[in-house]
């Protein structure tokens, strides 16, 4: 690569997070909630500031995340219809579906440009990370640590995402500037009810969430594969029937009887076929697996903690310990969520 070229594609990513932070600048003065703060009862302008800018990135996550469930769901069911549709045409000879196969992939391609165009799964995965970084960086001041968030964030989302790093180094400026100098030095709060109850109280109920939907999807998944099993023996036991007294021996039965069998089949097969495109594409998507491993690790950590605490007090190094361990959640969740952008299956 040449010093031209290298100079080029720099300038490139510069523009690319620029643009960024201005989209996001942009968003958040326009965003109208609703808002849920970290904590209701904030001592001092610094951790105010910290909470406002927060809560806009945490509404303007959940916002993108609600838009982007909403086209992952859209096209599960278009993928699925259009995959049933195409069957009964082909195999049910209900030429008039090619129609709804028309209509469906029309609706696969306007969905994935109007989710191209909303980029609502980057700005979910993004924001949140934005939002949990403000709220670790809201926790440690809040707990007296002057350590700043940014200097925690692994290289890859330091590298991947650079625009993050400067809205919270921005926010954390503008908050010291509205403190004085003995607030400046950090005054020490008590985290374990807001930092260590609130976080353990988080993840059992989402843990319980994402259990329901694991489950919703399991019972899917092992009913279609049952009736698939039976389908498939139905079929078997069928075919072997015919070879040793076919239908067309029997008075007035024909080889189009068995076909007709035959069709009924297909249909079904394939009818269990599109409902695994549309969990796949709606429940895959979810990385239900990753999260509930995600929050019963995150349980096992902050029990641990309140045991901690209860027996050596709030310390600075079981303070650090969950820092770096919020920090490596977030960047966790961030690697395999950023993989689930929403794509139309055919």
């Amino acid at each position: 690569m040449t010093v031209s070229q290298y100079i080029k594609r720099k300038n490139l990513r510069n523009m690319s997070k620029d643009h960024l932070k201005n989209e996001y600048t942009e968003e958040k003065t326009i965003c109208e909630g609703p808002f849920y703060h970290i904590t209701e009862d904030i001592d001092g302008p610094a951790l105010e500031r910290i909470d406002d800018e927060f809560v806009r990135a945490d509404a303007l996550s959940i916002q993108n995340a609600e838009k982007h469930r909403k086209i992952l769901l859209a096209l599960s069911y278009a993928s699925a219809l259009l995959a049933i549709s195409f069957l009964l045409y082909d195999e049910a000879e209900m030429y008039g579906l090619i129609i709804a196969c028309g209509i469906m992939l029309i609706a696969l391609f306007g969905l994935s440009r109007i989710s191209g165009k909303l980029e609502c799964h980057r700005k979910y995965v993004e924001y949140r990370v934005l939002a949990e970084s403000l709220r670790l960086q809201f926790y440690l001041r809040y707990a007296g640590v002057k350590e700043s968030v940014t200097s925690m964030l692994p290289w890859s989302i330091r590298t991947e995402l650079p625009w993050i790093a400067e809205i919270i180094d921005e926010t954390v400026t503008e908050a010291d500037a509205l403190t004085d100098k003995a607030e400046l030095e950090g005054t020490p709060h008590p985290i374990s009810e807001i930092w260590v109850a609130d976080q353990l109280a988080y993840h059992k109920r989402a843990l319980d969430k994402t259990k329901k939907k694991d489950k919703t999807n399991d019972i899917i998944v092992r009913t279609v594969f049952l009736i698939t099993i039976v389908a498939y023996l139905f079929a078997l036991g069928f075919e072997i029937k015919e070879m040793i007294n076919p239908m067309t021996t029997a008075v007035g039965a024909s080889v189009d009887t068995a076909n007709v069998y035959r069709t009924i089949l297909k249909i079904v097969l394939g009818s269990l076929a599109a409902i695994t495109i549309f969990t796949g594409g709606y429940y895959g998507k979810l990385s239900l697996d990753n999260v509930i491993e995600d929050h019963a690790r995150m349980i096992g950590l902050y029990t641990y903690a309140q045991d901690e605490i209860k027996r050596c007090g709030e310390t600075p190094e079981i303070i650090m310990s969950l820092a770096r361990e919020f920090i490596s959640e977030n960047s966790t969740w961030y690697a395999y969520q950023s993989k689930n952008a929403p794509e139309a299956s055919i």
